[in-house]
């Protein structure tokens, strides 16, 4: 499955953003899957401004210098699980994370990890890695 990670330095933000992972994954879902992620999304909540997370629930704010969307946030073991095991193929570098390893500043600043991280999927927490 080709999704290379994006080289920053071939593009314009390649000095604000070394070392940093993103990849674009063209056609993972068909339209079909699109429209059902989405129906399944607006099925129980409206689209509202995407706050700024503070450090507490009167903290959150919109900032639109920041941020200007919309987004429905929605937890749902059976729909994450989904996305995760149709996704995950495409990221295998992120199943383990070391210390020392290509992408370790994803978790934090280099040097600061502990342990080994795994991808764990969907668990009852805002972090998606769970440290081992």
């Amino acid at each position: 499955m080709d999704a290379p990670v994006l080289d920053w330095s071939t593009t314009p933000l390649a000095h604000d953003y070394p070392g940093h992972y993103v990849k674009i994954i063209d056609d993972v879902f068909s339209a079909d899957e699109c429209a059902a992620l989405i129906s399944l999304a607006e099925s129980d909540a409206k689209w509202t401004e995407a706050a700024v997370y503070g450090k507490g629930p009167t903290q959150d704010k919109v900032n639109k210098e920041y941020r200007n969307s919309e987004r429905i946030l929605r937890f749902d073991k059976a729909a994450a699980d989904k996305l995760y095991e149709k996704l995950l193929p495409y990221v295998q570098e992120l199943v383990k994370i070391e210390r020392g390893s290509e992408w370790e500043g994803i978790m934090g600043a280099k040097g600061n990890v502990s342990g080994k991280w795994t991808l764990a999927g969907y668990v009852e927490s805002p972090l998606r890695f769970i440290n081992l």
